[in-house]
């Protein structure tokens, strides 16, 4: 089955080389759409057959320049990525396997964030059907955060089709802090300009309050609280995952007073225990707030259930969140509530788990001191 690979390029292209170089084994040819031009984009890559380089001029619609991709790829399968992700060579034999499913319109393929210190995990890894069909029903939508419109679950059910799950991995580091200011402003104002048309869309609210909130633009949360009244009184989690974060986002904001959900912080709590369950950022949340009002065994139960979850690798890894709650800050917090339990052994044990992660090692190393320092019982 012949694979092509679709790519947009902008401002980017510095970082297309490791793209097209990483898919070279497996693509049949690499489409790209030049949105800032096609000579940087013959500059960055070598001549190649393979390649079908198309200038597009830009429109603020993310999805029409993808769907544009689409439009010009001639394999019966689509591999979308990104001017900053790359596949490791596991991903190869991965991906062939995949296009020899009939059965199959789409696989879900795990986006890997690198964009911590010296390349490692900053977020956790997130499902996205990026290798699918080539269909005309496979359309995107959205000037940014493009998603499949109609869903693909959907379009697959109605085609009698599957959307599986894979263990290809596709690999990025667009979101390093240095880079991440410039596409957040760029990302308000595409997402600002689709609210104009479609006021109440849920999820561009949710995404919306948080790049302006992380730019510290105080509007963020109206669009927060306007995101919010729509599943406020509904009897049931809503079904897209996003919506953890936008709770998330609530409890933060008004445990700082910053705003009024119209229900009090504990019933809050209590919907993210009954609709995200598996959640790390919820669960840590809710240990934080059982540890200020003093109800340390029960926040040391909910960081407990974190590290289960990890272990087990069991949690809710969609909306993507710090991998750092799976790790040393999690037992560092851990340690501090046995520490208060008078649970000595058990604190020692997680203040050294802890000193195993440099961002966690002062914090670790200050308590373990204090510990040694104190008197047993």
């Amino acid at each position: 089955m012949r694979l092509s690979v679709c790519m947009i390029v902008g401002n980017d292209a510095a970082t297309l080389p490791r793209a097209v170089g990483s898919a070279a084994e497996i693509a049949d040819e690499v489409v790209i759409l030049a949105t800032a031009g096609t000579e940087p984009v013959e500059r960055a890559l070598a001549a190649s057959a393979r390649i079908r380089l198309v200038h597009f001029s830009w429109c603020d619609d993310f999805s029409m320049a993808r769907n544009a991709s689409f439009s010009i790829a001639a394999g019966e399968w689509i591999l979308w990525l990104d001017a900053d992700e790359w596949l490791n060579s596991a991903a190869i034999p991965q991906i062939q396997a995949c296009l020899s499913d009939a059965s199959t319109l789409a696989w879900l393929c795990w986006i890997q964030d690198q964009s911590g210190d010296d390349g490692a995990p900053r977020f956790s890894p997130t499902p996205l059907p990026r290798l699918f069909r080539r269909m005309p029903q496979l359309q995107v939508a959205g000037r940014v955060h493009e998603q499949f419109s109609p869903d693909i679950m959907e379009t697959a059910r109605r085609l009698r089709l599957h959307v599986r799950q894979s263990d290809v991995r596709i690999f990025h580091d667009g979101y390093s802090t240095a880079a991440e200011a410039v596409k957040l402003a760029r990302n308000i104002r595409l997402m600002q300009l689709e609210l104009n048309d479609n006021p109440q869309h849920f999820q561009r609210l949710i995404r919306l309050s948080q790049a302006l909130l992380k730019l510290g633009k105080a509007e963020g949360l109206d669009y927060l609280l306007q995101a919010w009244r729509q599943i406020a009184d509904a009897d049931h989690p809503p079904a897209v995952p996003l919506a953890a974060a936008l709770l998330d986002s609530i409890i933060v904001r008004q445990t700082r007073g910053e705003c009024d959900s119209g229900r009090s912080l504990e019933e809050l709590h209590a919907v993210a225990t009954a609709w995200f369950p598996r959640w790390p950022p919820l669960i840590w949340r809710r240990a934080n707030w059982h540890f200020k009002l003093g109800r340390i065994p029960t926040a040391a139960r909910e960081l407990e259930n974190i590290l289960r979850l990890a272990m087990e690798k069991e949690y809710q890894s969609a909306p993507s969140f710090d991998m750092d709650l799976l790790n040393g800050r999690t037992h560092l917090d851990l340690g501090i509530c046995y520490a208060a339990m008078g649970v000595r052994a058990e604190a020692i044990r997680c203040f050294n788990a802890a000193m195993r992660f440099p961002r966690w090692m002062p914090a670790a190393r200050r308590n373990l001191e204090i510990l040694h320092k104190s008197p047993p019982g």
